[in-house]
């Protein structure tokens, strides 16, 4: 069982990245969506366009994973909200549980 080990440890790794991409993009779009309704864009317009690259950079990195849960609920549908990156998410976390549910039924068994 012990070439399993290494394969669920990356698994696991790429679910944290994942989850943090997801989590790094939420608060930029919050950012730059308040930092586009007030004075600070033209305050200062190098820290905006810094934020709306990032912004850019991450919405290209989670676009993949957030669009099955986009077809899913389309934010025209919800009031505007867009619940993609919540459902992606909570799938992460269930798909976490059972992952590390099957690991250790599959050592038990071993």
């Amino acid at each position: 069982m012990g070439i399993i080990t290494p394969f669920f440890n990356a698994f696991l790794i790429v679910l944290q990245v994942i989850q943090w991409i997801v989590l790094v993009w939420v608060i930029i779009s919050w950012l730059l969506f308040f930092a586009s309704q007030t004075s600070f864009r033209w305050r200062y317009k190098q820290a905006y366009v810094i934020l709306n690259q990032l912004n850019d950079i991450f919405t290209r990195m989670t676009s993949p994973f957030l669009r099955p849960f986009r077809r899913l609920v389309p934010p025209y549908k919800t009031g505007g909200i867009d619940w993609s990156p919540l459902l992606l998410l909570l799938a992460i976390y269930i798909l976490r549980g059972v992952a590390s549910y099957l690991y250790t039924a599959l050592l038990g068994r071993g």
